[in-house]
């Protein structure tokens, strides 16, 4: 009987021993970095689709105001620094348009304006654009909510698509015939892939619980070549659908996407709503040739303090993203292509004020949703650093809201430098980063004050200013949810941005969002091939 317990007791001992054994190997530390922490991705399959023609019959979205989330809460930890600007403040300019609303280029300026376009209608509702482009050469697209603009001439006349009429949008039922989404809706992303040639457009669906973020949802992937949006007037496109509970999204639907171009693969984020930011690797030889394809993705669990934020633009063979420990310290997450292991690890940073509002003489709070919070929502890749950028609050030496940027060497993960992005007489929110292949940073934000509306504006790092096509005539309370900024094809030196401005209505009223688009770069880039491959 002893010999049997004493078996028993030995046996038991292994197997704890093999647990522990097997979550170290899962949970991996680094002498040298106590705080580095390791997760296996998880993995699943989707089919392929494809439509033509748009041949549906038009759906109405439900009403996108109901897709309000809660903003991760950042905890205040030990003060570092001095919470004062350390670098110039960012200063504002006009681009200049002729009658025609076309960019004039004055001698000897630092940024030239190739195209600018805006919607220039009247809706009469505030929407609330999330506003995205990207674009190939002649062909730009650009999408906002639940619309989308197509141009076949670099963004000179743009018409509207009705992304409801070419995909099937209604609610979503699966094999079983259980509803499992409430229709398309919202959150458009769009990218362009010059190694594939492929666009590729993300649209979000609502939750089939009482709202958008209730329940469980699809996100859907669709891809077309360039000759296919010409051809078809984008109306031919392979898609695929990804449900939440696919990923582990189990208390509520998937949110606020973004998507990154790498050398072979799309990432896209988004928030499990209510548990952790998960960021999905799709293969982009698959997409290319239009089949079903395997993919991997993180666990919401592990993104909890990176809730509201985005993936890395220009982001090469490693995608990046982050979270905070506290106002003082910093959630790094990273993940190699070649890998289906990411990582994360914790850096300290100056503190930073957390709360920001900013009110406009039309007496609009139009920093007041609240969302995405300070959720790192302006990442980019550039040569050995990566790039963060999230709001931030006044106080502290900063009379307005403004923008905290931190760089990260990528070798070992040290802080290279902080600086803000700040006005004493403008706040500043929303940051968006790309980098063009000559190495520079490019922003695209919005901006607003005591004595001004809220607009948007974009330009270069560095140069200490931002550029903005028009001015709003009024203001609305939720400005984001996001601007954009992308990398130009075919040169990638330039830069395309999509904002807005917000604009009354003639009488009887009201207002809409002007939605706009702008092609930049610097003097003389338009006149070279300007390059588009790799991460500088």
């Amino acid at each position: 009987m002893k010999r049997n317990t004493f078996f028993w007791i030995i046996f038991l001992i292994l197997i704890i021993l093999l647990i522990l054994w097997l979550w170290k190997c899962n949970n991996q530390t680094d002498p040298n970095d106590p705080t580095l922490e390791t997760r296996r991705a998880k993995s699943s399959t989707v089919e392929a689709h494809k439509v033509s023609g748009a041949q549906y019959p038009p759906f109405t979205p439900m009403e996108e105001d109901k897709n309000d989330d809660k903003a991760y809460e950042v905890p205040n930890g030990p003060i570092r620094g001095d919470l004062k600007p350390h670098f110039q403040k960012i200063d504002l300019k006009e681009i200049a348009l002729d009658s025609l609303g076309n960019p004039t280029n004055p001698p000897g300026a630092a940024v030239d304006f190739y195209q600018f376009d805006n919607e220039g209608t009247g809706n009469g509702v505030n929407m609330t654009p999330d506003v995205n482009a990207a674009a190939n050469s002649n062909v730009v697209l650009y999408s906002y909510n639940s619309k989308v603009r197509l141009s076949l001439d670099s963004g000179n006349t743009f018409t509207t698509i009705d992304p409801t009429t070419i995909f099937p949008s209604g609610p979503v039922n699966d094999a079983s015939g259980t509803n499992i989404s409430n229709g398309f809706c919202c959150d458009q992303i769009i990218q362009y892939v010059p190694s594939i040639d492929r666009f590729i457009w993300f649209m979000q669906f609502c939750g089939n619980g009482a709202n958008c973020l209730g329940g469980t949802n699809i996100i859907r992937v669709a891809a077309a070549s360039t000759a296919d949006v010409i051809n078809s007037n984008a109306t031919a496109w392979t898609y695929w659908d990804i449900t939440s509970t696919q990923v582990g999204a189990t208390t509520g639907a998937l949110d606020y996407p973004d998507v990154s171009v790498g050398d072979n693969s799309i990432y896209i984020s988004s928030d499990a709503v209510g548990t952790g930011l998960i960021v999905m690797r799709l293969p982009l030889r698959e997409i290319s040739v239009g089949s079903g394809f395997t993919f991997w993705f993180t666990q919401a669990t592990d993104g909890g303090n990176a809730y509201g934020g985005h993936v890395s633009q220009n982001t090469g063979n490693e995608i990046f993203w982050a979270g905070h420990v506290s106002n003082s310290k910093m959630r790094l997450f990273s993940w190699k292509e070649s890998e289906n292991t990411y990582y994360w690890r914790d850096r300290n940073v100056n503190s930073w004020t957390q709360a920001y509002s900013s009110n406009t003489p039309s007496g609009i709070n139009w920093l007041s949703f609240g969302f995405p919070g300070n959720a790192v929502i302006g990442l980019t890749r550039r040569s050995g650093e990566v790039w963060y950028a999230w709001n931030a609050g006044a106080g502290g030496g900063f009379s307005n809201a403004q923008i905290q940027v931190v760089k990260v060497r990528r070798s070992d993960w040290s802080v290279i430098e902080q600086m803000q992005i700040w006005n004493d007489d403008y706040a500043f929110a929303y940051p968006c980063f790309s980098t063009n292949s000559d190495g520079e940073v490019g922003i695209s934000l919005g901006w607003g004050g005591d004595t001004t509306e809220a607009h948007h504006a974009a330009g270069f790092m560095g140069d200490f200013v931002v550029y903005y096509p028009r001015l709003s005539t009024s203001s609305v309370g939720r400005y984001g949810d996001y601007t954009s900024i992308r990398r130009y094809s075919p040169n990638g030196r330039m830069f395309d941005a999509a904002g807005y401005t917000t604009q009354n209505n003639p009488p009887p009223g009201g207002q809409f969002q002007d939605v706009h688009y702008i092609l930049f770069g610097r003097p003389g880039s338009q006149n070279d091939d300007g390059g588009n491959g790799g991460t500088k």
